[in-house]
């Protein structure tokens, strides 16, 4: 009898809670930047809420999910309407901030034009994402995590600093402006808690050559990059949870739930690189999926990957999946867990530990069930992709996934 008391007490003090996790796969949109409630209403969405739960939630966005608030309002509206490149829509921004870009220039006279366009959207971009999930979050009564660029910022009233970095659309009614504090422009990942408040921010380490040369940001410092509470969750934005520094140094914090919001700028159904036959798919199975085999105590991660065609040169897709920590002998039972498209479970092999829970549509189904090889099914996948690019004058053209993956976890 005393030791079903003791076997009692002990069950009693283990921390068993439930957890609905959500990744989002948002199909990102230029037309929605013409108001900040236009900006709002794409990230409000029905299927958020039917979603709602008694038990703890966290939602996750893509990475730069916050990028298209650059082009809110009538200062965007020409950088909205252009056909063509983002280097055209960046030079259209700088003509509408002209004044502000000009007084950043002065203040930090080293500074690169990208970076003082930047820092003169600090507040149309931090106002329209701030808002937006803060509100979400309270209404969702949720944990969210979205990510945007930008630099670190500070909250003025002054009636001099509103009228000269202030938006006009909100004139005379703006009552703050957000101003950075420093010239440095991260990629940036926040947390909201359910009550709406902004709880942690972290920065992206590992930066890809776009970032580096067109938008200039800085990196992140790793020892930042500390595990959050309550539920242990750590982020490594994109390409961040394909680094071992990044794996190691937020298992060695005990992180249980890490998260990766992803923006894959490029052709999802294709090979790495027109001069790579490796797959693209396969290629991005390592992060995600791979990280159990790096790590010890992480056991779920969340990956939402952001899809839709922006400008005639930016391609973004991939899909966003939830996955679990798994034994060797557990994964060799369980064949059943889905793959990314254009994958059978050979190319895997090597990448052991991991389950996927759930899996979002690509815009297409893989014809596995068919006669067809893995080439040439990767062929017409390859076909599919092509029409779904920026001017391919398909009737396909920009239909990616829009897609919300979900699924209850204990941990």
């Amino acid at each position: 009898m005393k030791l079903l008391f003791f076997l009692y007490f002990c069950l009693l003090s283990i921390r068993v809670e439930s957890l609905r996790l959500i990744a989002i796969g948002h199909r990102q949109s230029i037309d929605a930047s013409v108001t900040y409630e236009t900006w709002f209403n794409q990230f409000n969405r029905t299927d958020l809420y039917d979603l709602k739960s008694h038990d703890s939630t966290i939602i996750v966005f893509g990475e730069s999910t916050g990028f298209t608030a650059a082009f809110i309002g009538t200062r965007g509206q020409h950088a909205r309407t252009q056909s063509g490149t983002i280097q055209d829509a960046l030079l259209s921004l700088m003509q509408s901030y002209e004044k502000q870009m000009t007084s950043y220039l002065i203040k930090y006279p080293n500074i690169s034009m990208i970076n003082a366009l930047e820092l003169s959207l600090s507040d149309v971009m931090w106002r329209s994402f701030n808002q937006t999930f803060s509100s979400l979050s309270r209404s969702l009564n949720a944990t969210i995590v979205s990510a945007t660029i930008g630099p670190r910022l500070m909250r003025s009233t002054d009636p001099k600093d509103i009228e000269f970095y202030g938006d006009p659309d909100l004139y005379p009614n703006q009552t703050e402006v957000y101003l950075p504090l420093t010239k440095e422009i991260y990629n940036t990942a926040h947390v909201y808690a359910p009550n709406g408040s902004l709880i942690a921010s972290r920065d992206k380490c590992h930066l890809t050559p776009a970032e580096i040369e067109l938008l200039q940001l800085v990196p992140g410092k790793l020892e930042d990059n500390r595990v959050i509470e309550p539920n242990n969750l750590c982020i490594a934005i994109c390409i961040d949870a394909f680094y071992s520094n990044v794996l190691s140094y937020l298992d060695s914090q005990n992180c249980t739930i890490l998260i990766q919001p992803s923006f894959n700028a490029q052709m999802w159904a294709a090979n790495v690189s027109a001069t790579s036959a490796i797959w693209q798919p396969s290629d991005w199975a390592y992060g995600p999926l791979g990280l159990f085999k790096k790590t010890q105590n992480i056991q779920f991660s969340i990956n939402p990957m952001v899809t839709g065609n922006l400008f005639s040169d930016m391609i973004v897709d991939g899909q966003s999946t939830i996955n679990q920590r798994s034994s060797k002998e557990n994964q060799s039972q369980n064949k059943t867990s889905d793959l990314y498209i254009g994958l059978d479970w050979i190319d895997v092999q090597d990448i052991d530990q991991f389950q996927t829970l759930v899996m979002s549509k690509w815009a297409r189904d893989d014809p596995r069930d068919g006669n067809l090889t893995k080439s040439e099914r990767r062929q017409l996948l390859h076909q599919y992709a092509q029409e779904l690019a920026p001017n391919s004058k398909s009737t396909n053209e920009n239909k990616y996934a829009d897609t919300v993956i979900w699924t209850d976890v204990i941990i």
